[in-house]
């Protein structure tokens, strides 16, 4: 069946275009605006489709005919056998049943209700520490001194990184971000391959530690499906290092955008700091107000239409994230910030098989933060223009700094 026709621009001028400055700086007026005049855009440059609306979104995450294998894994060009090539060829991200059903069986025990809350103690204890240097210095650089320490500190105590490797797996971690950008440079690609090499090393040589000597971390919990045939070693390795990065890295993005977004409404960061039990529908709103995720890419395997456009297999898809979240037809005022919005429920996690397996902990974590930092701080203010990250797929600052 063939694929319809792509309507043109209506006025000659790029509908999307994630590389300007100016998207970067405000994604949501230009989603706004390809929402309303082509709410399934074919865009030449990416060879692929670009939904923007709720309903399209959420029915795109939930569709079985739309899958991930067979999907370019990333925008750039890397070599096959090389670094990033092995590090990400069994991610969770780019697998269809019945090998995703399989490995996530595996992985989900470490991200059940009851052990998450089972780490809540530890974060709120964290969260303590790291508020209590802020009150000490008087403010912080809130990314480095906060958004970024605690999910890193989590994360690596799940896997049994020791603390005294935390910083390199951050800085590691960070570089592989371009990788799931629709543009990304030679350098930062051939900085993604030497982090990609560091992990497969460093993940590998910590497994062989663990064979020997397990300890009460995830990586020993999974070395006997891996012994049973439930998870082959790449399987093993590629997704420890899938979930040191998507562990950290939507959670810091998701902290500093939230502060950003309270600090910039005064009135929803002063309810939150009189109400503190207000923290779970605050962060709900944070995730739909600025998605630490922009978009999700997937891969028509059947014929299927998305709107009232028909796609045949083997086209390509990106659900934009943000966009839905914005969408006046989901949401009453979409571009007001509102922590005591009803019926708030953002596609910022993901939907259907999907669903982002660590979502329960980053809000437990963003929560146990923002049930505290507001009442600790009440005049907590920007002291600078926060610098965004030049990046378009995972939306955050490069910098926040701010003073109490």
């Amino acid at each position: 069946m063939e694929a319809e026709t792509p309507s043109p621009r209506p006025d000659g001028d790029e509908l999307f275009n994630p590389r300007s400055e100016s998207f970067i700086r405000d994604p949501y007026s230009r989603y706004d605006r390809l929402r309303s005049l082509d709410p399934v855009h074919f865009d030449a440059r990416l060879n692929g489709w670009l939904v923007s609306r709720y309903a399209d979104v959420d029915a795109l995450l939930r569709d079985s005919a739309m899958g991930r294998a067979g999907q370019r894994r990333f925008f750039g060009h890397f070599d096959e056998g090389g670094s990033i090539d092995l590090a990400s060829r069994s991610w969770l991200l780019n697998m269809d049943p019945p090998d995703h059903t399989r490995i996530r069986r595996q992985f989900g025990k470490a991200f059940t209700r009851q052990r998450v809350e089972s780490l809540r103690p530890y974060v709120e204890q964290k969260v303590d520490v790291l508020l209590d240097r802020i009150a000490a210095d008087g403010g912080c650089e809130f990314v480095s001194s906060v958004a970024q320490p605690l999910p890193v500190a989590l994360i690596c105590m799940m896997l049994g990184v020791p603390e005294e490797r935390h910083e390199i797996c951050r800085d590691h971690s960070s570089a592989l971000l371009p990788l799931l950008d629709p543009v990304i440079s030679e350098a930062q690609q051939q900085r993604a391959e030497e982090a990609c090499a560091w992990f497969l090393e460093y993940f590998g040589e910590l497994a062989e530690q663990r064979r020997r000597d397990p300890k009460d971390d995830l990586l020993s919990a999974l070395l006997p499906a891996e012994g049973e045939g439930e998870l082959a070693r790449h399987e093993l390795i590629n997704n420890i290092i899938f979930l040191f990065s998507a562990g950290h890295e939507t959670t810091s993005s998701l902290l500093g955008n939230g502060l950003y977004a309270l600090l910039t409404h005064p009135d929803q960061y002063a309810a939150l700091a009189e109400d503190p039990g207000l923290a779970p529908e605050a962060v709900s709103e944070m995730l739909r107000w600025d998605a630490p995720v922009q978009y999700f890419g997937r891969r028509a395997t059947a014929d299927t239409k998305v709107g009232d456009r028909q796609l045949r297999p083997g086209d390509i898809v990106m659900g934009l994230v943000g966009a839905a979240n914005r969408d006046p037809e989901r949401f009453k005022d979409p571009h007001r910030f509102d922590i005591g919005r009803p019926d708030c429920q953002p596609v910022s996690f993901g939907a259907g098989i999907h669903y982002c397996i660590g979502a329960a902990l980053s809000k437990m974590e963003s929560e146990a933060l923002f049930a505290r930092l507001p009442q600790r701080f009440p005049g907590m203010r920007l002291v600078a223009e926060p610098e965004r990250r030049g990046l378009m797929a995972v939306r955050s600052f490069k910098a926040l700094d701010i003073a109490v």
